[in-house]
């Protein structure tokens, strides 16, 4: 039991190193599909949390009845991503992310308002630079979506799937 216990406490303090991080945190603006405030933590040496918050769009490719239409709103995304190496060059620290997304928010969507809630991968690069507190992302966010809108005591539901692009420009400590 003695055994289990030593090896369970050195495999969290293994986690809870982030020697390999460039930084710990961020924040800033992202802008692409909509502009909004995004902040990014390094929890682990590998794991890291985004959570941005503003007035996001995304573009439903398809949906329950073939419809395609831009949804703008304000939303909030929270992506629990890996993060790794992927490069280390002259003045920049490159790395690569993969993981998923969920998201909530108030949307206009195709002159409807409404709210969704949905989730989606999330894939994508990240760049801070070695002389300077300024750290760069670009993603792609491929996501399923639950529309609600209506009035007047009816209301509607549509499923669509949905993607935004990214570019995010943060401040890092």
């Amino acid at each position: 039991m003695k055994k289990i216990f030593a090896l369970c406490v050195v495999a969290l303090a293994a986690l809870s190193v982030s020697a390999a991080a460039p930084y710990k945190n961020s924040i800033g603006i992202v802008a692409g599909s909509g502009i909004g405030l995004q902040y990014k933590a390094m929890v682990t040496e590998h794991f890291t949390i985004i959570e941005e918050f503003g007035y996001l769009g995304s573009y439903c490719a398809a949906g329950a009845n073939g419809f395609r239409v831009a949804t703008f709103g304000a939303t909030n995304d929270l992506v629990l991503a890996y993060q790794a190496d992927a490069a280390e060059g002259q003045g920049i620290d490159l790395d690569w992310f993969i993981g998923g997304q969920v998201k909530a928010g108030y949307i206009d969507f195709g002159g409807a308002a409404g709210g969704q809630i949905g989730f989606g991968a999330a894939a994508g690069i990240d760049a801070k630079m070695k002389n300077a507190p300024i750290a760069f992302s670009f993603d792609f966010r491929p996501g399923y979506g639950c529309i609600l809108w209506g009035g007047g005591g009816n209301v509607a539901a549509a499923h669509a799937f949905d993607w935004t692009i990214n570019l995010g420009v943060r401040y890092a400590f």
